[in-house]
Order: structure tokens, then C-alpha cells, then sequence
């Protein structure tokens, strides 16, 4: 199954993305090491919270900005 892993922010308090950024060049087993799950289990959508954010920053050089957004990563099927 190939994977295509977009992360997503929203507005704090938005119901509609702000941005969407594909982040599946860094690779599923990246974030399922991050997120505590088996990169080919990556079916849900996960919350990034502060305990994520650096090494968010590490893998893809965005920085979280938590104040102001909330922040997903929402794998889906290619």
C-alpha cells in the first residue's frame, strides 16, 4: 500500500485546514517511530503536540507554531 503522509494545520479552533504540507518524502517509518506506531499501521489521524515538535522541526524543518495552530498528521492511502 503506498502511503502518502500530508501534514496538516489548522486555525486553533478551525474546523478547515490553514495549510497542508506532504511530508511523505521523510518516510513512514520516521513518523511511526515518532508517533509509537508501526509505519505500515499509520491509519489514524494523529495530533503533534510540544513533544513532537522538535523532532517535526528535525525531519522537515517546519517549525510548530502551537499557539496559534493545531497540527496533524493525516496519512492516506496514495
Amino acid at each position: 500500500m503506498e502511503l502518502r503522509l500530508p501534514l496538516v494545520r489548522y486555525l486553533k479552533d478551525e474546523d478547515w485546514p490553514d495549510s497542508i504540507t506532504d511530508v511523505t518524502a521523510v518516510g513512514a517509518a520516521a513518523f511511526g517511530e515518532l508517533l509509537g506506531e508501526r509505519p505500515d499501521h499509520l491509519v489514524h489521524v494523529y495530533p503533534l503536540t510540544q513533544e513532537h515538535a522538535e523532532r517535526v522541526r528535525q525531519l522537515t524543518g517546519i517549525t510548530l507554531d502551537l499557539e496559534k495552530y493545531d497540527y496533524f498528521l493525516e496519512p492516506e492511502s496514495a
